[in-house]
């Protein structure tokens, strides 16, 4: 019984932990663009920035000159985000279209995430987000 019960249990825990903040679920969800979206939802940019790693070197350094702006229009995050857009490409480009909703507004914020395979490694290679959703889409690869 007891061996029951670790198999099951280890089954449950990876599905867990690849549960996204901004669902649905897929079979195609990257951990690292899963935690990105959940530390925007959280309006943890701080953290955002440790998630998003060496493509980009001035990130902490020009923090405000990156989140100032969203964290003057959005002081209070967001309810919640839905994915519109998963696109993988193999051997291993992969983009996220996520929208943002503020507490009280039917008007999303866009955000774009875009990862790739480097030297067997997933990596955040660039990031845009932005009220226009048209310049958003603008950056679709």
């Amino acid at each position: 019984m007891r061996t029951l019960i670790h198999a099951l249990v280890a089954l449950i825990i990876p599905t867990a932990t690849l549960a996204g903040a901004c669902g649905p679920d897929q079979d195609a969800d990257i951990g690292l663009i899963e935690d990105a979206k959940a530390a925007f939802l959280d309006a943890d940019y701080r953290k955002f920035v440790t998630i998003a790693g060496p493509y980009f070197p001035d990130l902490e350094q020009n923090f405000d000159d990156y989140f100032g702006q969203i964290q003057v229009v959005f002081p209070n995050g967001f309810d919640r985000c839905a994915t519109i857009l998963q696109r993988r490409e193999s051997p291993g480009f992969h983009q996220d279209l996520v929208f943002y909703f503020p507490a009280g507004s039917p008007a999303p914020m866009a955000l774009l995430l875009i990862a790739a395979k480097v030297d067997g490694e997933m990596q955040l290679v660039e990031f845009t987000y932005n009220t226009s959703i048209s310049d958003v889409l603008d950056d679709l690869k």
